[in-house]
């Protein structure tokens, strides 16, 4: 079996999951309930690879997902609101290299007439 192969080659094509949520609402909740239970455990985001093979849900393969330290910062700041975590942990989560990041200037692409650099000093 190789559904990821065949994902990233174009022989099979991935549904949006509203669709799924809307053709499989019973498969579509089991796979909610799965991610929550994973993000629960881990305690992080994760990047989940799953197939629906006769309305049954089959988890692949998941891991802690990449991000970018802004982007880290957000999710540990949305654990926090979620309660999943309280604040000394999630600071203690934070990757060094994803702080790094936020200390140096970044492109602004939001303005398409100029770019504009913002730093965080």
């Amino acid at each position: 079996m190789a559904i990821g192969e065949d994902i990233v080659a174009g022989i099979r094509t991935p549904q949006d999951l509203d669709i799924m949520k809307q053709c499989m609402p019973e498969t579509y909740k089991a796979l909610v309930e799965n991610c929550i239970i994973l993000e629960r455990h881990y305690k992080e985001m994760m990047d989940i690879e799953f197939m629906v093979q006769e309305n049954r849900l089959w988890m692949l393969q998941y891991r802690i997902g990449k991000r970018t330290g802004k982007g880290a910062i957000k999710i540990k700041v949305d654990m926090v609101k979620e309660g999943l975590v309280d604040t000394r942990s999630a600071i203690k989560m934070v990757e060094p290299g994803h702080l790094d990041q936020l200390l140096h200037p970044q492109v602004d692409f939001g303005r398409k007439d100029q770019f504009h650099f913002h730093s965080c000093g």
